[in-house]
């Protein structure tokens, strides 16, 4: 079975969230609390992870990251060269650009005034597919607990370089998922950089946003394991290049 229960794993959370964004995707992959290694996004810049995450990637470990998180993974691949296989939700590899920055100051101004959940409030539909409160208000208390790492997690998403370059030519088994209504990494950013990739492949499931782990954790680590299947194939020629079987994007 792939991923095996006993695979260790290191997280490593978006802006806003709490390792608590992967525990239903975990929860339905069988790995318990205690083989799950949660790495905060504390830090300004995407050089401060690295020894972090050889510190935490000893070998044989699966590296997840969401969103911010996937992001911090792509600019450390060589910290992760002991790792068994590396998963990023909802990625976005690109330089950010400058336009952005004075929209994004402007949340971290919110979210350090106590606003972060009524920012959440304002921008849900942007955010996730999911309506109703539920699911919003869960995401909404993540962004209340992580408020004070906003300034930090600012600088870095505005400063961060491209990292496509070094995402295509790793040979690190690598399974990319987004949804396909992700409007805040859309499935186009990285579909390209899968499909040059020699281990990698993407899972795009249909309606699904940009919170896909927490929308629908059972589609989600279903294509986490389809994927992990694939690209820890010992056939190279079954892990090259995004999927599009339907139950990667179904």
């Amino acid at each position: 079975m792939i991923p095996h229960a006993s695979d260790a794993w290191v997280l490593v959370p978006g802006t806003l969230c709490t390792g608590e964004v992967f525990a239903p995707i975990l929860d339905r992959l069988g790995v318990p609390p205690v083989r799950r290694r949660v790495l905060m996004p504390d830090a300004p810049s995407v050089a401060d992870y690295g020894d972090r995450l050889r510190a935490a990637v000893r070998g044989g470990e699966i590296v997840c990251g969401f969103s911010l998180g996937a992001l911090i993974l792509s600019h450390n691949l060589p910290a992760l060269a002991r790792a068994r296989a590396l998963v990023l939700l909802a990625a976005n590899p690109h330089p950010d650009p400058p336009e952005n920055r004075a929209g994004r100051l402007a949340v971290r101004d919110r979210v350090l005034a106590g606003e972060g959940p009524p920012w959440v409030a304002q921008n849900w539909d942007a955010m996730s597919t999911a309506r109703g409160t539920g699911l919003r208000d869960r995401v909404a208390a993540m962004a209340a607990a992580t408020a004070s790492l906003i300034p930090a997690q600012t600088d870095l998403a505005a400063s961060r370089p491209g990292a496509a370059a070094a995402l295509r030519v790793t040979h690190l088994p690598t399974v990319f998922v987004t949804g396909a209504e992700d409007r805040m990494t859309p499935p186009d950013t990285v579909r390209d950089i899968a499909r040059d990739m020699p281990r990698a492949t993407l899972a795009v499931p249909d309606g699904l946003g940009h919170f896909a782990l927490l929308e629908d954790p059972d589609r989600v680590a279903q294509a986490i394991r389809d994927g992990l299947a694939q690209v820890l194939s010992p056939n190279p020629e079954d892990s090259h290049g995004p999927q599009t079987d339907p139950s990667h994007v179904a």
